[in-house]
């Protein structure tokens, strides 16, 4: 059994393309096989039939912990979640500490994506309008409207980096 969460868009995307594979299940079955069969040789972990035993204790001072306190509710974690998160981003492990920040921010770059569709199409159009000779002066217009794709390009890569869980977040001094 395999539970996943995803949007409906990836989903709908998904299943357009399951559609001629044999469906969901038979799609996902050779995705996964494919997978396993690409990264043979990385080490296998063997899966854990409980929780962790491995507990690590800290003390901190009140200073340290209100730090990491004001920080993990930036996160929206607790504060176990938030060291557990850290530790594994030093160490090279997946963390799962910004699901909500990742559910805040893809609309935000969806929507900009759009936009920056839209501008393209105005782009289009108003390079269309001055090689039909129509007189218009919007030579003007459109270089702004260049400026906004590249501002926009600019926010999309920058919005991309924080979904793909840019790791100068977890930067720490050594």
């Amino acid at each position: 059994m395999l539970t996943l969460r995803i949007d409906r868009e990836l989903l709908a995307a998904f299943d357009a393309v399951a559609e001629g594979r044999g469906g969901r299940s038979a799609l996902l079955r050779t995705v996964l096989q494919q997978t396993v069969k690409h990264t043979a040789p990385a080490p296998r972990v063997p899966p854990r039939a409980t929780g962790s035993g491995n507990r690590v204790s800290l003390r901190l001072t009140d200073a340290e912990a209100s730090v990491i306190d004001q920080r993990a509710v930036e996160r929206g974690v607790d504060r176990a979640g938030w060291i557990k998160a850290l530790v594994r981003r030093h160490i090279a492990l997946k963390s799962g500490a910004d699901d909500g920040f990742r559910d805040a921010v893809a609309p935000v770059r969806m929507q900009l994506q759009r936009i920056g569709r839209n501008l393209n199409q105005a782009m289009k159009a108003g390079n269309a309008a001055m090689m039909a000779d129509s007189g218009l002066q919007i030579d003007r217009e459109l270089r702004r409207i260049a400026d906004m794709r590249e501002d926009i390009a600019d926010q999309v890569a920058l919005l991309g980096d924080a979904l793909r869980g840019d790791l100068n977040f977890w930067k720490v001094a050594d």
